[in-house]
């Protein structure tokens, strides 16, 4: 196994990603997500299958992760500044949170009756629309994102097509 591991550190493309890794804070932010998000998914399940219902998990959830964002944002500009951020956002911040909370219920659904591996490569499916965001809302340039996109998603599909089989024992 020892020598198998020091083949791939050498190969170009995990040398050529370890590299980059320092260089670049975007990089190590999201290898930093990709690990919380793969923890996340797991604590996902199991707390939806320990939850008395599925209501009960989803307000849960929700309070988890709203309380600290909610806390910086007071922390960051303010009580008065935040409600009137809030009240002017309102409708919108509305919207989004159906889209979402749809979005949320479909995934936890879906570990129901897939492994968590292949919830998370139909979660990531989301990728493609995040890069098109970014170029129509931030003008950002997504020519050179694009190839890897595709990559990723070329990558869910061949996990959503290649079946429930069990491994070998």
């Amino acid at each position: 196994l020892a020598p198998m591991a020091g083949a791939v550190a050498e190969s170009p493309c995990v040398r050529g990603i370890l590299c980059m890794l320092p260089a670049e804070p975007g990089s190590r932010l999201m290898l930093l997500v990709a690990i919380i998000w793969s923890l996340t998914s797991d604590l996902d399940k199991m707390g939806k299958q320990a939850a008395s219902s599925f209501l009960v998990f989803l307000a849960v959830q929700r309070l988890c992760m709203g309380i600290p964002l909610v806390t910086y944002l007071v922390c960051k500009q303010g009580v008065g500044k935040s409600l009137r951020t809030f009240y002017t956002c309102l409708g919108f911040l509305l919207v989004l949170a159906v889209v979402e909370m749809y979005t949320v219920a479909a995934y936890l659904k879906a570990l129901d009756h897939l492994f968590v591996s292949y919830a998370i490569a139909a979660k990531r499916s989301g990728i493609l629309l995040s890069v098109l965001s970014g170029a129509v809302f931030f003008k950002e340039s997504i020519r050179d994102r694009l190839p890897y996109v595709m990559v990723m998603l070329l990558g869910m599909t061949l996990i959503l097509l290649s079946g429930n089989a069990e491994p070998p024992q």
